[in-house]
């Protein structure tokens, strides 16, 4: 389940049989990990999606993601969070903004900074209801991948000093709020962000792309390394 950086738009082929909209990759994470384990995987990930999505609101003529978990359900993989506090949505308005494009959006911190306080909130409620449909699931909170660089910027990422700042901070409460709900509801962090920190948009091995990106590819979204590097992840999570 999730939102894009699970869906792997761009990434090609796309998955047979995905809605328009959400651009599910038939080599995202979740993919990699089935085929590599013999798995039978539901694939339900969106791109755009949010805790609501998963929960409450279907999208794209889609059911809400949560109607794929049942009690046979034995692991679920979540990336969610993102859309709920706009951190891919600001990265692009401010790149869009700053490269003089037009109908870029606008970014609202004050927003942004109050969904921050309670995206820990939403997000253990996706997991307390997998734990419910599923009583026998292991969940896996996979965070997202690092998409700026510990400090500075480079070509191709068009941020100024401080919208850059205010994005690694956006990052960080995310990650944060990710972990405050594993914790609270019994769930096992994947930790992408950290294992990508030297696999930036700026890094000379990128995992993510920068927001120039050839015709398809989503700004600030996963590569196919990005992908193969969250399924390796999770199968060593797995004891696999």
């Amino acid at each position: 389940m999730g939102s894009s950086f699970a869906a792997g738009p761009g990434i090609t082929p796309t998955k047979p049989g995905s809605p328009p909209g959400c651009e599910r990759s038939a080599d995202n994470y979740a993919s990699k990990v089935a085929a590599r384990f013999g798995l039978a995987l539901t694939d339900v990930t969106c791109s755009g999606a949010t805790t609501a999505n998963i929960l409450t609101t279907g999208q794209n003529g889609q059911p809400p993601q949560i109607s794929a978990v049942t009690a046979d359900t034995r692991l679920v993989t979540v990336t969610i969070g993102g859309n709920d506090v706009n951190y891919l949505g600001s990265l692009t308005a401010y790149s869009c903004q700053n490269t003089h494009h037009s109908h870029c959006g606008t970014v609202d911190q004050d927003t942004i900074d109050a969904a921050l306080k309670t995206v820990h909130t939403k997000i253990g409620h996706v997991v307390a209801t997998v734990h419910q449909r599923a009583p026998k699931a292991q969940v896996l909170l996979v965070d997202y991948l690092t998409v700026l660089p510990a400090s500075g910027v480079c070509s191709g990422v068009p941020l100024t000093t401080e919208q850059a700042g205010f994005e690694r901070t956006v990052a960080a409460r995310l990650l944060s709020a990710t972990r405050q709900a594993a914790t609270d509801q019994r769930a096992t962090v994947v930790d992408a962000a950290s294992a990508s920190a030297d696999h930036n948009a700026c890094a000379a091995t990128p995992w993510v792309e920068k927001h120039n990106v050839p015709s398809g590819h989503p700004p600030y979204h996963p590569k196919p390394a990005g992908m193969k590097a969250v399924a390796d992840l999770i199968a060593a999570r797995l004891g696999c």
